[in-house]
């Protein structure tokens, strides 16, 4: 009979198929899907329609969603301040009151501070699309052509002048 601490060792093994194999599988999953997605839909222009137009607005970042989500997190923390505000009200008033107030300012500062850069990314990108590509975008770029050195400005010949004779 074996006593008490090695009774339960032999328990506990793990299978080299979820430790080996299983990430190797996830990993190959993962590379190819992300080249299937950059293949489908990054690549080409857009000409699909529907939802697959929307999932390649997604995927070449012309659609951002993330002002919602900063809205959505905005409001759970927000939430979530209150009810952790309610729990400390029964043990320490001050305190709670201190979170509630604070807390909920400096989310709100911080989500707003958030927001402020996607809107400032989001104006800036409408100012470049009006301004359209710039003179240097347009023409394509050439090879830079070895410096000629300057040469002196080329002169006319000068025809005859009739010289004047004075009189004897």
């Amino acid at each position: 009979m074996s006593s008490y601490p090695y009774l339960y060792t032999q328990t506990y093994s793990y299978t080299p198929f979820f430790s080996l194999v299983l990430p190797v599988l996830a990993l190959l999953v993962i590379v190819a899907g992300g080249l299937a997605l950059y293949f489908l839909f990054v690549r080409k222009p857009n000409t699909y329609k529907g939802s697959a137009a929307k999932l390649h607005d997604i995927f070449t970042f012309r659609t951002f969603f993330t002002e919602k989500l900063i809205r959505a997190l905005y409001c759970i923390v927000a939430v979530a301040i209150a009810v952790y505000s309610v729990m400390l009200l029964f043990s320490h008033f001050f305190a709670a009151l201190f979170v509630f107030v604070v807390g909920n300012l400096v989310a709100r500062i911080t989500f707003e501070y958030a927001l402020l850069l996607l809107v400032l990314c989001r104006n800036t990108q409408e100012i470049n699309r009006k301004l359209g590509p710039l003179p240097a975008e347009e023409a394509a770029p050439q090879e830079a052509a070895p410096p000629v050195p300057p040469q002196p400005p080329e002169q006319a010949p000068v025809p005859p002048q009739p010289q004047d004779n004075p009189p004897h």
